[in-house]
């Protein structure tokens, strides 16, 4: 559960939102590079006092975070966007049929330029949900398990989760990442269904799927970041 927090930043109070972590060993301050929302993991036994303290020797770095989160443009035709891990270029044809069509370095928008935007989010989603299905349906049948549905979303700070009722959630930009980055997030998902931890036993699930899984979570780690960033 978060507890009340702020930080004065320009005059303005600025939330914090907190969070315990009993496995914590330090405190952690992140900010959403596209919302700019501040978020701050405590271990067990930090007091409100030392988090306060924390956010005060911290209050220049997270200015310059947020003002980098509130100058992200969103996308449009003449832009490049990462679909699977390679770069293509938006082209909004603004005629018919209204459709988006992925070809040789380029993803096109048909239909009129103002709903150009929505409509390739809504087709990344839709790309998402077909992929991920199919991913997560294969490593539910490896681990010998099952899940009642894949739902995808546009979550902040997050790649996915996994319900206690068998509710996989992925995030819509695991599309922008290489195709075997996006299928280590399903398979870690579908591990969840026999271990809701983090245990040795739950990454021995992992690599059951994805031997390979290290290096794919060292590039989510090392590009998440350019990822969350996207706006469209």
């Amino acid at each position: 559960m978060s507890e009340p927090l702020q930080v004065m930043l320009g005059g303005e109070a600025v939330p914090v939102k907190v969070r315990r972590n009993a496995q914590a060993r330090r405190m952690v301050l992140r900010v959403c590079p596209t919302t700019g929302e501040v978020k701050l993991t405590l271990p067990k036994r930090s007091s409100m006092r030392q988090a306060q303290k924390f956010l005060g020797e911290h209050l220049d770095w997270i200015d310059g975070q947020r003002d980098k989160a509130e100058s992200i443009v969103p996308l449009g035709h003449g832009d490049s966007i990462p679909y699977l891990g390679i770069q293509h270029e938006i082209e909004f044809t603004d005629r018919a049929p209204r459709k988006v069509l992925a070809g040789e370095g380029t993803i096109s928008v048909g239909g009129p330029t103002d709903l150009a935007p929505g409509r390739l989010l809504k087709w990344f989603k839709a790309e998402a949900k077909a992929c991920l299905t199919d991913a997560s349906e294969a490593y539910a049948d490896i681990l010998g398990v099952r899940f009642n549905r894949v739902s995808i979303g546009d979550m902040k700070s997050r790649w996915g989760s996994c319900s206690s009722r068998g509710t996989l959630r992925y995030n819509w930009r695991l599309m922008l990442a290489p195709e075997a980055v996006m299928k280590y997030v399903a398979a870690h998902e579908v591990a969840h269904l026999l271990e809701m931890n983090h245990s040795d036993r739950f990454w021995a699930h992992v690599a059951r799927c994805e031997p390979d899984f290290q290096a794919h979570r060292r590039w989510l780690k090392r590009h998440g970041s350019d990822l969350f960033s996207v706006k469209l």
